[in-house]
């Protein structure tokens, strides 16, 4: 029996003399989907005796809101909406991946978890740390925020602020990309319902994966508006 997996491929598209990954922005777009939809339906049915629902609803919110004030303190709450979008929409994008796209054919490429694309994961990173960027010069003003980076530990300053991104999108690409990987040959050696329990386990690594993310950009956010940097 011959068996060809392949991994990493995407559904290329040109656009304007750029390459895009239409699988990646295809999925992407339908979890953003998934939130608003969520979001609008919450809203729409706000009551004072919250329904079941609402209740369940108010119970993420409350947990979304205390990923930055564990880190930021009171203020955090301010930093909820940022940090708990991040947190749904990895969240969201990690879970969809264990959905069985792979039997829908493409001819190139595949539909699985967008965060299995650097491409994607360097953007939430990049978005993670303009949002401490931005967090420190509102704090402190730009002025007294900025100039560290030219003190003589400036250097460390820029370092860290080129690290902590590339950080952030290599973790959560590689945790995302090596649980497909795991499971596809799993699939692919062994009997269809075997791998199971890995993808019982992949739904654990998917919220935790999203739960440190948006920890580390509270974090981060957290060390700019410290009064102590």
């Amino acid at each position: 029996m011959n068996i060809q997996l392949h991994f990493g491929e995407h559904w290329h598209y040109d656009l304007f003399g750029m390459t895009v990954n239409m699988d990646t922005v295809l999925i992407a777009w339908l979890a953003m989907l998934i939130i608003i939809i969520f979001s609008a339906l919450v809203s729409l049915g706000l009551r004072r005796e919250p329904s079941r629902f609402q209740a369940f609803a108010e119970m993420i919110y409350g947990a979304l809101e205390s990923i930055p004030v564990s880190q930021i303190g009171k203020e955090g709450k301010t930093y909820t909406p940022i940090i708990g979008s991040l947190f749904l929409f990895i969240l969201t994008s990690n879970l969809i991946g264990q959905i069985p796209w792979r039997l829908y054919h493409l001819p190139e490429g595949e539909f699985a978890s967008p965060t299995n694309d650097l491409n994607l994961t360097a953007a939430l990173a990049v978005l993670a740390v303009i949002c401490y960027l931005v967090s420190g010069v509102i704090k402190k003003g730009p002025v007294k925020y900025l100039r560290k980076f030219f003190t003589p530990m400036g250097l460390l300053e820029v370092l860290e602020l080129v690290t902590r991104p590339l950080s952030l999108a290599l973790r959560l690409f590689a945790n995302i990309l090596a649980g497909e990987i795991i499971i596809m040959v799993t699939i692919g050696l062994l009997a269809v319902f075997l791998p199971i329990p890995l993808m019982l386990f992949e739904v654990f690594v998917a919220f935790i994966q999203a739960f440190i993310f948006s920890v580390l950009t509270a974090s981060y956010i957290a060390g700019a508006v410290s009064d102590e940097h």
